[in-house]
C-alpha cells in the first residue's frame, strides 16, 4: 500500500484583515472630503472618549461599533492576497504528537510565483468567487459603505494537503475574493479537495480607511473573475527608466545626509590615495597636501593604538570608512522599507529560522528589533545587496487598494505588479520606483567621479 504523503501549502509576502460595512449617509457625509489621517484617528481609538466628538451614528439603530474591525456587515476576511505573492510549499511529516506536523528531512520544497505560472494553469488555479467594487469619487451615494484594510507582510494562509504521489500545482487551486481591488484568498482546494486554512505570523505594514458607494457585491457570481481595463499598464522599457530620477535622488540623499557627507568625504580622500597608486589619477597641490596629510594622522592614529597593544594596519582605516559609506548608503535605501516595518508583536524566533531554513535575508531583518535594524544594515550591507539582486525594486506610492505603501518587488515580477496597480487605479502616476542594483553602482559612480574631477580641479589651482 502506497504511504499517504503530507505537504504544507502557504501563500507568502502579502497578507492582511479586509472588512467592509455600510453606513449612514450622515457619517458618510461628515468624514467625505476630509484628511483619512482623521477618519483613521477616529476609527482606531482605544476609547469612546478619544473619538472625535459630533459624530453622527455609523448605523441605521443610531449605534456606532466600537472598533473598526467591527465595521464588517458586508465583508469581513483576513488571509493572504493572491496579487504579487507566491505560494511555498513544503513536504511535512506527523511529528509524533496529536496532530501535529514537522518538516520532512529531505523532502520536497518549492516556491511558485503565482503571477508567473498562472497564464500555464489550468482554469481552477485561479477562480473569483466573489467581487466588491467601491466608488471612492461619489459625493452622492446610494449604497454608502466604509472600507478598512489592514495590510501586513508575511503569511496569513497556510494550510495541509495529504496526496499519495508528489505535489501537482496543477491541482492547487486558490479562490479569491475581489476586495475592491485586492484579490483575497478565500479557501484552498487541492485535487478538487478544500483545505482547512490556519493562520500564521504575519508584520504589520499600514492600515487604510475610506468611504466610497458600494456598486457590486455579488455573493453568487463566480464569473466576476477578471475586469479589464483601457488603460494600458507601463511596459518594462518605460519602468527600468522611471527607476533612474529615484535611484539616483536616493544616492544623493544618502551622500549628502548629515552622517552620510562627511563619511563619503573620507572616503574620497581614501579612493584617491588609491586611484593615485595604480596611477588612475594624477594628484598635485591641495589634493596631494590633503592625502598625505591624512596618511600621517592614521599613521598617528595607528601608532597610538599600538603603544596599548592594539595593532592594526593604516590602510584598514580607509576601508572601513569605504565600507560604512556604502553601509549608509543601503540603509537609507531601506528606510521606507524593510526597516519601517513594526515587528514587536512578531514571532521573533519564527522569522530568524526561516532565515536558517529558506536563507531569507529579509527575515533575518525583520527578526530584529527595529531600533537595531539601521545599525545591522550599515555593518552587514553585502547581505542587503545579496538579497537585492533577486528583489531589486521598491514601489512607493498608492497600493492596490488606494493606501500609500512601500512593495519590494522582484526582478520579474515588476511589470506584473504595474498591471496590477494600473487595473486597481486606472493609472500608474504616483508610483515612484527605485533600483536597489542601481543606487548601489550610483554611489561607487559618485564616490569615483567625485574624487577623480577633485583631484582635476586641486590640478588646475595648483
Amino acid at each position: 500500500m502506497t504511504e499517504p504523503r503530507y505537504f504544507e501549502i502557504s501563500i507568502v509576502r502579502w497578507c492582511g484583515e479586509f472588512v467592509c460595512g455600510r453606513v449612514t449617509r450622515a457619517f458618510y457625509d461628515h468624514w467625505k472630503g476630509r484628511p483619512e489621517a482623521d477618519l483613521a484617528a477616529f476609527m482606531t481609538a482605544w476609547e469612546k472618549d478619544e473619538r472625535e466628538t459630533g459624530v453622527p451614528p455609523a448605523r441605521v439603530d443610531a449605534s456606532t461599533p466600537d472598533n473598526w474591525y467591527e465595521f464588517d456587515d458586508v465583508e469581513h476576511i483576513s488571509n493572504a492576497v493572491a496579487s504579487n505573492n507566491f505560494v511555498h510549499v513544503m513536504e511535512i511529516e506527523p511529528d509524533g504528537s496529536d496532530g501535529g506536523f514537522r518538516q520532512k528531512a529531505g523532502g520536497y520544497e518549492e516556491d511558485f510565483e503565482i503571477s508567473a505560472i498562472a497564464g500555464d494553469m489550468p482554469e481552477t488555479f485561479l477562480k473569483c468567487v466573489r467581487r466588491l467594487k467601491v466608488d471612492r469619487d461619489t459625493d452622492d451615494p446610494t449604497n454608502p459603505v466604509l472600507v478598512a484594510k489592514s495590510l501586513a507582510k508575511g503569511m496569513d494562509t497556510v494550510a495541509r494537503c495529504e496526496t499519495t504521489g508528489p505535489f501537482d500545482i496543477r491541482k492547487l487551486s486558490i479562490c479569491y475574493i475581489d476586495f475592491d481591488g485586492d484579490d483575497v484568498v478565500e479557501s484552498l482546494a487541492y485535487d478538487g479537495v478544500f483545505l482547512e486554512i490556519e493562520g500564521q505570523f504575519s508584520d504589520g505594514k499600514g492600515m487604510v480607511f475610506y468611504l466610497g458607494d458600494l456598486h457590486t457585491w455579488s455573493p453568487e457570481d463566480s464569473d466576476a473573475a477578471q475586469t479589464a481595463t483601457d488603460v494600458k499598464s507601463p511596459g518594462k522599457l518605460r519602468l527600468l527608466a522611471g527607476t533612474l530620477w529615484p535611484s539616483l535622488r536616493t544616492a544623493l540623499g544618502a551622500i549628502f545626509s548629515l552622517f552620510g557627507f562627511p563619511v563619503f568625504l573620507l572616503a574620497m580622500i581614501g579612493a584617491a590615495k588609491y586611484l593615485q597608486l595604480f596611477n588612475l589619477i594624477e594628484l598635485k597641490g591641495w589634493a596631494l597636501s590633503i592625502i598625505e596629510t591624512q596618511a600621517d594622522v592614521l599613521d598617528d592614529i595607528a601608532g597610538a593604538a599600538a603603544a596599548y597593544g592594539v595593532k592594526f594596519p593604516a590602510f584598514l582605516a580607509d576601508v572601513a570608512v569605504m565600507y560604512l559609506s556604502v553601509g549608509n548608503t543601503v540603509a537609507r535605501a531601506e528606510k521606507s522599507d524593510l526597516l519601517s516595518v513594526d515587528n514587536d508583536d512578531s514571532n521573533h524566533w519564527a522569522l530568524f529560522k526561516e532565515w536558517v531554513t529558506r536563507g531569507r535575508v529579509d527575515s533575518l531583518l525583520l527578526s530584529l528589533p527595529k531600533i537595531t535594524r539601521d545599525g545591522f544594515v550599515r555593518l552587514f550591507w553585502p547581505l542587503m545587496v545579496l538579497y537585492r539582486l533577486k528583489t531589486p525594486f521598491v514601489v512607493s506610492g498608492p497600493g492596490p487598494s488606494g493606501d500609500g505603501i512601500s512593495s519590494s518587488v522582484p526582478r520579474r515580477e515588476l511589470a506584473d505588479f504595474a498591471r496590477m496597480i494600473t487595473e486597481a487605479h486606472g493609472t500608474w502616476k504616483g508610483q515612484s520606483v527605485q533600483d536597489f542594483r542601481q543606487i548601489f553602482v550610483w554611489h561607487v559612480v559618485l564616490v569615483l567621479g567625485a574624487t577623480a574631477l577633485s583631484a582635476y580641479a586641486f590640478k588646475l589651482l595648483a
